[in-house]
């Protein structure tokens, strides 16, 4: 980082730093490191508890000895069912190693054979399938004679027990099976003649070519009666000229000989063959065609010859004559759809009752059908399942109860050095342990805590404007005492700051009536004082006539930030026991003046309260251009509001990080509920490493210290910038009755 200097000669945090960096990555870690830092403490009690409880568990706990046995089972083992080894048996085998039936045999064994058992602890078992066949016991203790002698005798045990149990699961199956042998056997017999005497009733033959008949008529029905719809829809929606065009004549030829003078003498039917007669397709297309013709052979003509012309005449008679024909063939196709449609609904309507009648007769053949098939179901299901159980007895006949399932292939095999416990593992597991509930407590913490430091989260919790934002000094740099601006280079972060504040109040749409103003906060600690003395120097500095008033009673100490007593101020005005000019006091500041607080009152309240308040507002008002009153805070006492009503406005300063948002809006609700004038909110200490405030840092560092050299009037020494801040305004003194008088009181 480049040394830029601030306030004190430190160096200003941003300048010269990359803007991807300090915006991608210290912006989103930024928060977690300030809880680490806010916090470090609750880290390091509870790692250190977390890493004490695992040294200590890694001391106290003793060496652990491991032993094993390995067993093979029989490749291919015939069970109980006729089946080969399955997941679930593997399962159940693991289960069964382990049980507690097993391992009390285990432990009475080693009790009768070893004298120290009864002051051994149990040690720890575990069973486990390895590959192929093997199955692997291993026992840990804290004795490795013990977990030898142990782990012999329960894998000698498991053999045994598992034994016993074969032999006496294959003993009872086999007298199971062979009692649902017999009451299968009978079942059998009954479905056998059940079925029998159903066939012989119900002569099944006939049934069964009964339904297949009826069934084949079904779908021959249902078939014609879609057919008979579909012509129905077709003739509903067609045209008679698309009728006609696909050599539809809609009427029989009779009535066509009639209108061209013959007859056809075989055609005196009223019914359409196969839906339509085909006997005028030729005629309608002949006349459409002639017409045609002779629309275009006049066309032709009229080219050449006149309306009138005799020629034209006998065309246009022509024409018509074979319109009129058309439009005749027309009507007879339109009379046929139509004849052609109450036909097909003639026929439509005895479908429903002929199709009802032919589904009722498949029904009652097919209930017999299908009880002649739940009869041979029946009868199938009973004989298969009789043959299964005769192949499980056959096969329980073949397992040989005597022979072993498993073998013990090895026992009591494991090394002589200690396998655990893992201290390494405990040691940093308690530390991980302590450092993971002391990181989830911050964040419990973080999540109940309020306090914001973020300026713009800070204006909108709060639904105020802020006004102007104070950067945080560092306490190391402010060696000689309270921070007052005629202790600091001119062209500081903080002096400019005020400024800005100074410039939103001034320039605002009602920044010449905010002449009387109030400072207040929320709780005290939120740099209420050192703001409002710094503000009222900066009021005092662009020359105008600045009072600061020291309006907590109880608690002010401005009188402090320029070296004088308590004594002598508001309290002693406000009682009778001082002339308001003898409470005014000159300071190092030009065109600053302050009244102090005065003597601790025992009932400020009751004279804040009092008529002299108003009285000696009204006539600061008068003599001052500005008067800054310092407010105790709102959520303490309610001093504050006794003299906001006589006030041009309020400023209300809330510390980033530090001011509690609840109390902040606690108090900012009870002056809007008062009717007091607020003007806005001074966010003060606001950290200048923070990456909301960083461009404030990194232009102001670029502004004023890049360009210029360490020498320059910047960077003045502190007498010669102390004489450019105190220097009276000499244009201020240009009235008579100013010229001789530092007094404001002799105005």
């Amino acid at each position: 980082m480049k040394g830029s200097y601030g306030s004190y000669g430190a160096s200003v945090p941003g300048y010269g730093t990359s803007l991807v960096d300090r915006i991608n990555l210290y912006l989103h870690f930024r928060r977690y490191f300030k809880l680490v830092r806010d916090r470090w403490l609750l880290l390091l009690i509870f790692t250190s508890i977390g890493l004490g409880i695992g040294v200590w568990l890694a001391v106290t706990k003793p060496d652990q000895y491991q032993s094993q046995a390995t067993l093979a089972r029989a490749s291919r083992m015939q069970l109980q069912s006729g089946f080969e080894e399955t997941t679930a048996t593997v399962e159940t085998l693991l289960a069964m190693m382990q049980t507690e039936v097993v391992i009390q045999r285990v432990l009475d064994k080693l009790q009768q054979t070893r004298d120290n058992t009864n002051s051994l602890v149990r040690p720890d078992i575990s069973a486990r399938q390895g590959r192929g066949n093997m199955f692997f016991m291993v026992a840990n203790s804290t004795n490795f004679a013990y977990a030898q002698d142990f782990v012999k005798a329960w894998a000698g045990e498991f053999v045994d027990f598992q034994k016993q149990q074969r032999r006496g699961m294959v003993g009872t199956t086999r007298a199971q099976v062979e009692q649902q042998i017999l009451q299968y056997e009978r079942n059998l017999e009954q479905r056998q003649q059940a079925l029998d005497d159903f066939r012989r009733k119900q002569n099944i033959t006939s049934v069964q070519d009964a339904g297949v008949a009826a069934q084949t008529r079904l779908d021959r029905t249902l078939a014609e009666y879609e057919n008979f719809k579909s012509q129905l829809k077709l003739y509903e929606n067609a045209k008679a000229e698309t009728l006609a065009s696909q050599g539809f004549s809609g009427a029989p030829e009779a009535n066509r000989a009639n209108r061209s003078g013959s007859r056809n003498p075989t055609d005196d039917s009223d019914e359409f063959s196969n839906g339509a007669s085909m006997a005028g397709n030729s005629r309608y297309s002949e006349i459409r065609k002639l017409v045609r013709n002779l629309e275009s052979d006049l066309e032709a003509k009229l080219k050449e010859l006149k309306e009138r012309h005799p020629y034209i005449i006998r065309q246009r008679e022509t024409l018509a004559r074979l319109q009129e024909d058309l439009k005749f063939e027309l009507q007879l196709v339109e009379e046929g759809r139509r004849g052609q449609i109450d036909a097909l609904n003639n026929r439509l309507l005895g479908y429903p009752k002929l199709i009802e009648d032919i589904r009722a007769e498949i029904f009652e053949t097919a209930d017999l059908r299908n009880q002649l098939l739940r009869l041979e179901s029946d009868e199938r299901n009973v004989r298969e399942n009789l043959e299964g159980l005769k192949r499980q007895l056959e096969a329980m006949g073949r397992i040989g109860t005597d022979e072993d399932e498993f073998t013990v292939v090895q026992a009591g095999t494991g090394n002589a050095a200690p396998v655990g416990p893992d201290r390494p593992r405990l040691i940093l597991s308690g530390a991980g342990a302590g450092l993971g509930l002391a990181i989830a407590l911050i964040f419990l913490l973080h999540r109940l805590d309020d306090r914001v430091e973020n300026p713009e989260e800070i204006e909108a919790k709060l639904e105020e404007p802020i006004l102007g934002q104070l950067p945080e000094v560092d306490k190391r740099h402010n060696t000689e005492g309270y921070l007052l601006l005629t202790r600091m280079k001119p062209h500081t972060m903080f002096a400019e700051a005020l400024r800005g504040v100074r410039s939103a109040l001034l320039l605002g749409p009602d920044g010449a009536s905010k002449r009387l103003l109030a400072v207040t906060s929320a709780v005290p600690g939120d740099g209420k004082t050192t703001f409002t003395t710094n503000f009222a120097a900066t009021l005092a500095a662009a020359g105008n006539r600045t009072l600061l008033v020291d309006a907590d009673l109880r608690r002010g100490n401005i009188h402090n930030y320029f070296e004088q007593p308590l004594e002598g101020g508001l309290t002693e005005v406000l009682e009778g026991r001082m002339k308001v000019d003898d409470a005014i006091h000159e300071t190092q500041v030009a065109n600053l003046w302050l009244m102090r607080a005065g003597e601790r009152p025992s009932n400020p309240s009751e004279l804040l309260l009092g008529a002299r308040t108003k009285e000696l507002i009204g006539e600061l008002r008068g003599r001052f251009d500005y008067v800054v009153f310092d407010c105790p805070p709102l959520t303490a006492i309610d001093d504050t509001f006794s003299i906001a009503a006589y006030l041009d406005g309020l400023l209300f300063v809330v510390r980033a990080g530090r001011t509690s948002i609840r109390f902040a809006r606690l108090a900012i609700n009870t002056i809007r509920q008062r009717g007091a004038p607020l003007v806005g909110l001074v966010v003060n200490g606001v950290p200048i490493d923070n990456p909301y405030y960083y461009y404030t840092t990194y232009y102001y560092a670029s502004y004023y210290h890049k360009p210029l050299a360490p020498n320059d009037a910047v960077y003045a020494d502190r007498g010669r910038s102390m004489a450019a801040i105190t220097a009276p305004d000499e244009t201020r003194s240009a009235d008579p009755a100013e010229a001789g008088a530092k007094d404001p009181a002799k105005k």
